[in-house]
């Protein structure tokens, strides 16, 4: 079995960015088996997340959907939704974001990549009336994801996601080793930028632990951003394949 949450928990880091780090943590690395006890492909993954460090409290969630099996060749579309409170030294801003992508999932041995885009919308709720930023901005977001699996030991993931509200780009790599064939286990990397700010991470995750129907996937690690904060960050996300 190999965990899908390195994969959507880096376009769902991507939603979340801005001021944070860009929800990115995307969805659904692939499992050995297509099928799950049955004759009739996974079609739908529902994720749920939260992230938190000193300057800020987010949680993402969403939905995927393939109509020709999530472990399958094909055409899918993802649900990116995120609610985050930033703190700053003389004020807050509460940030709404989602995004609707439509995607191709291509893989090549154990080799894995999706591609996707489409249109994505913040609203920004500042504590300060004379923020610029207040209100919504519509937009466009395009991500990419890969999953390599050299041997069933090893896995390296990476995603990548643009967007047109401000000027944000941001990306994450993984690396993980299978740890008495339960977890996904190692370094992560995170970085994302904007008109407005920047954030760079390094830490720990663990990844696809199976509790019953549901995922859970972990991370700890340290950040720096660009208005001088700097300490631990936190993470959580579950998902389930239905």
């Amino acid at each position: 079995m190999r965990g899908v949450g390195v994969s959507v928990l880096g376009v769902a880091a991507a939603v979340i960015g801005g001021g944070g780090v860009l929800a990115q943590d995307a969805i659904d690395a692939p499992l050995l088996d297509p099928l799950s006890g049955g004759s009739r492909p996974e079609q739908v993954l529902l994720f749920a997340g939260f992230d938190l460090w000193r300057g800020s409290l987010a949680s993402s969630g969403g939905l995927q959907w393939a109509p020709g099996g999530l472990n399958n060749d094909g055409v899918f579309a993802r649900l990116l939704l995120s609610r985050s409170l930033e703190r700053y030294r003389d004020s807050s801003t509460l940030i709404f974001r989602g995004a609707l992508l439509g995607g191709l999932r291509i893989k090549r041995g154990e080799f894995e990549l999706k591609l996707m885009a489409g249109p994505a919308l913040e609203n920004n709720d500042p504590t300060s009336r004379f923020d610029q930023l207040r209100g919504t901005r519509l937009g466009l977001q395009a991500a990419a994801e890969t999953w390599w699996q050299p041997t069933p030991e090893l896995m390296l993931a990476t995603s990548l996601s643009l967007t047109t509200r401000g000027g944000g780009y941001g990306g994450r790599i993984a690396a993980g080793w299978r740890l008495f064939d339960q977890a996904w286990v190692g370094p992560e990397a995170s970085a994302f930028r904007d008109d407005y700010s920047r954030q760079y991470r390094v830490g720990l995750h663990v990844t696809g632990v199976r509790f019953d129907a549901l995922e859970w996937s972990a991370a700890i690690g340290y950040l720096e951003d660009g208005f001088a904060r700097r300490g631990g960050y936190g993470r959580i996300g579950v998902l389930l394949r239905q």
